[in-house]
């Protein structure tokens, strides 16, 4: 854990869900259940990005929860954007909550953690409690509301229309942003000045072409436009040692040329480099 928070400390929500997981093991059950468990070791997919600091998985498919610390400029862990990564969607990242507390709220009232995972395109009340529908008919949601009050009693959580408030959130991150990325997280910044976006190749070449092309992009970039390079680097990519080890030495190289000392902890310990 310490190596992904880095120079943050570990927020109290994330305490207190780890003190509940440890509580409700002793009785023999989980949070689990309702698709929250709390990580508490190494836990990330190559496509997290390396400014996410994960916190909590729904148990399946590799879907986890993070901070989004937009590349060391939100000094608050508890005012740091939530999302959630899904490495077998198209895209793989969204924006979930505005901050840790406000996700407590909305992963307390619906009948799974992991509907969150696609919640993105629901628009309105009604539409929101068809898709619950099939979870609440479901034999185990006995089980999960009991988890659930005690998760709106533990964090002192009050009801709200989910759906209204992801899409308010979205249309307040497009709003604050620069610069779009294609995981649709995009760069946020106080500088308004027209920024370019890297192109990159159609068929994901990293030979020697197109990493000095890649340079030469660089070379002249904004700051800006060189995180969202980052960001679209992850998505466009695999970058693994296995598979596109060129980019990836290049993209490390990049944040340390940024000074950004968090994210190329993370991504090289993530990578075992």
């Amino acid at each position: 854990m310490k190596i992904e928070y880095g120079e943050y400390g570990v927020p109290d929500e994330v305490k207190k869900l780890i003190e509940l997981e440890n509580t409700l093991k002793k009785k023999g059950l989980t949070l689990d259940t309702i698709g929250l468990v709390p990580i508490q070791d190494f836990f990330s997919y190559w496509i997290t990005p390396p400014d996410v600091i994960p916190f909590a998985h729904t148990g399946g498919d590799g879907v986890h929860f993070g901070f989004l610390t937009d590349f060391g400029s939100i000094t608050d862990l508890n005012e740091a954007p939530i999302v959630c990564v899904t490495p077998t969607n198209d895209p793989p990242i969204r924006l979930t909550a505005r901050n840790i507390n406000e996700f407590m709220t909305i992963a307390s009232f619906v009948p799974h953690v992991g509907l969150l995972d696609n919640c993105w395109p629901w628009k309105d009340k009604e539409s929101t409690e068809l898709i619950f529908k099939d979870y609440l008919t479901d034999s185990w949601q006995i089980n999960r509301d009991k988890l659930l009050e005690l998760l709106q009693e533990v964090f002192c959580t009050k009801k709200v229309d989910v759906a209204e408030y992801v899409q308010t959130v979205l249309h307040e991150r497009e709003e604050s942003i620069v610069l779009k990325t294609y995981d649709g997280l995009g760069i946020k910044g106080a500088n308004v000045d027209l920024h370019r976006r890297y192109s990159f190749d159609p068929e994901r070449r990293q030979d020697k072409e197109q990493i000095v092309r890649m340079k030469l992009f660089l070379k002249d970039a904004t700051y800006e436009e060189k995180l969202g390079f980052t960001r679209d680097a992850m998505f466009w990519y695999v970058l693994t040692p296995d598979y596109d080890s060129e980019v990836l030495t290049l993209v490390i190289d990049l944040l340390k040329s940024l000074n950004l000392k968090d994210e190329v902890r993370r991504l090289t310990f993530r990578n075992r480099i």
